[in-house]
């Protein structure tokens, strides 16, 4: 038997029998595969260079059934089209040709993203779709790191204006056609969770296709068109936690990712731990991946990494790149944090090749002011002779300023006199004046250093004054950072509740974790992630409406 008509032959018989399981083995594409599909290459290179011809063999061994039953071997016009674009795939592909092999495999995905749709049984080719869009999926990424090979794609984009969408880009939103069948099927079950507490249908394939895609976006970096799909997920799907581990973790690292783009770090800590936690030990690049951005969400949120960390494999050369940034942070030392996120630690451009140093760096800088101002609080307070006094400890800002300017001279090579430094070491200045007057330093000979943007502090190269102080204070206040208020008018700013409290240092600087996990959770109104079904939605037919992430207080608006 000619090698076409026994494949078709099995295809029929697949199709009769419902098998996806073989026909997705049958439908492959990805080399390296056995001698037969070489051989049916050549056979329909040499027998089926006619369409026609090709589609009237395939309508005799794979015929239509009347009524689109496929009890008898019959199959529906979508499949049929999808099985001709398959035998000219393997008619005419040039594996040694990447950009015109990605075109006919994105035909052909299309093709069997097409039969997938039919509503009764495109069920039967949800394995084999996914496969495909998976090849495609990985070719695409690969072309993309081909500029030599895409240079003519982007030339011809330039001239079409209607067609400007990169390779990647265009290969995600075919792949996203798949995603949304599956997600918006509906199925015997409102909630579709079958009988067997398994997703029903094809909402199987829910996870498979919107983890390719959100690679994709990721890749051509356009996460902002993953924010529907988030959406659509959040409405439309079964829990998360009844698909597979390897489907949940690539999910919920893609899902961190994306709310750490998006500066929600709460959402993000919380997504990558999970993802981190379910992640199997034995994958150390995957939990490598997870734990870089996953460390960057904590320390902006004020929780920071133990060495007892360094003992885990995937840990050891990662913390060491954050370290340096988290020893600044809790010490409130400016200069070491400028300098940790900057070009002489030696991470910043590791940093920013994982997508964390411009987060970092702007957001970690609120932490070191507030422990900057805690640390001149305590250098500079004055605790009360009557334990009764009902005065506010306060904080001068006019020391605020001095020991600003002071870390500003250092960062632009200042130096202290060789008298003052004398003058200490014998003993006859307290070390903490320094604090309360204009800093004892003097210019380098070669001159201050001129900083860069992100050199010197907020400041560039000028000196902090009051007014800029004052504003740095308020908006640690405005961000719960710090707790009391500020007295302009005479330039300090005053603690509340220290009695009640336990002291100024409890009551006027509250723990940086604790304060922004309360105001993230108030945002999160249902008690679930963005983006991640942890519980089952009861829908109406089971007589319970769970209008959870749904009703809003009258008067809130839309």
């Amino acid at each position: 038997m000619p090698i076409v008509d026994e494949f078709l032959s099995s295809i029929s018989n697949f199709l009769r029998t419902k098998n996806s399981l073989q026909l997705q083995l049958f439908l492959r594409v990805e080399p390296p595969l056995p001698d037969q599909y070489l051989q049916l290459s050549q056979e329909l290179k040499s027998s089926y260079r006619d369409g026609n011809k090709l589609e009237l063999h395939i309508g005799k061994l794979v015929p239509e059934a009347d009524d689109g039953d496929a009890e008898v071997g019959g199959a529906w016009p979508g499949f049929l089209a999808f099985l001709k674009e398959y035998l000219e795939f393997w008619r005419d592909v040039n594996f040694g040709d990447l950009l015109e092999t990605h075109t006919q495999l994105s035909n052909l995905a299309n093709a069997c993203i097409t039969a997938l749709s039919n509503a009764t049984y495109g069920i039967i080719v949800l394995p084999a779709t996914i496969q495909l869009c998976s090849t495609l999926a990985r070719l695409a990424m690969m072309l993309d790191k081909r500029p030599d090979l895409t240079r003519k794609m982007v030339k011809i984009a330039d001239v079409d204006q209607e067609s400007r969408k990169t390779l990647v880009e265009g290969t995600a939103e075919s792949i996203q056609r798949a995603f949304t069948m599956c997600l918006t099927e509906r199925t015997a079950n409102r909630n579709g969770i079958g009988r067997d507490g398994k997703p029903e249908g094809k909402k199987v394939g829910i996870y498979s296709f919107a983890n390719m895609v959100l690679r994709l976006l990721f890749q051509c970096k356009k996460t902002r068109l993953a924010n529907q799909m988030f959406t659509n997920i959040s409405q439309n799907s079964p829990p998360l936690g009844l698909y597979p581990a390897s489907q949940r973790v690539t999910y919920l690292f893609y899902l961190g990712r994306y709310h750490f783009a998006n500066s929600h770090f709460y959402y993000a800590a919380q997504s990558l731990q999970s993802a981190y936690d379910q992640c199997h030990a034995k994958c150390l690049k995957q939990r490598r991946s997870i734990l870089i951005v996953l460390i960057a969400s904590n320390m902006i949120l004020g929780r920071f990494p133990s060495r007892a960390f360094l003992s885990r494999p995937e840990a050891a050369d990662v913390l060491d790149k954050f370290i340096p940034i988290s020893n600044a942070i809790q010490k409130g030392n400016m200069i070491a944090f400028k300098q940790a996120v900057g070009p002489e630690s030696g991470n910043e451009e590791w940093l920013f090749q994982h997508g964390v140093l411009l987060p970092l760096r702007s957001r970690c800088e609120v932490l070191v002011w507030r422990t900057f101002a805690r640390r001149i609080f305590l250098l500079t307070y004055q605790f009360p002779s009557d334990p009764n006094s009902r005065r506010a400890p306060t904080l001068d800002l006019e020391d605020l300023v001095a020991a600003a300017q002071y870390c500003q001279k250092l960062l632009e090579g200042w130096v202290k006199p060789v008298d003052s430094m004398t003058a200490m070491q014998a003993g006859r200045m307290h070390p903490n004046s320094m604090f309360m007057k204009t800093p004892d330093l003097v210019p380098p000979p070669e001159g201050p250093k001129n900083l860069g943007a992100q050199d010197g502090m907020i400041f560039g190269n000028t000196m902090p004054d009051l007014m800029e102080m004052e504003a740095i204070v308020a908006s640690l206040v405005q961000q719960d950072l710090l707790h009391g208020f500020i007295s302009h008018n005479q330039g300090k700013f005053a603690i509340l509740g220290a009695k009640q409290r336990g002291g100024p240092l409890n009551a006027g600087f509250p723990p940086v974790w604790e304060t922004l996990k309360v105001r993230a959770e108030r945002e999160v109104n249902s008690g679930e992630i963005p983006g991640w079904v942890q519980t089952e939605r009861t829908g109406m037919m089971g007589g319970v409406v769970n209008l959870t992430g749904i009703a809003r207080p009258v008067g809130s608006g839309e």
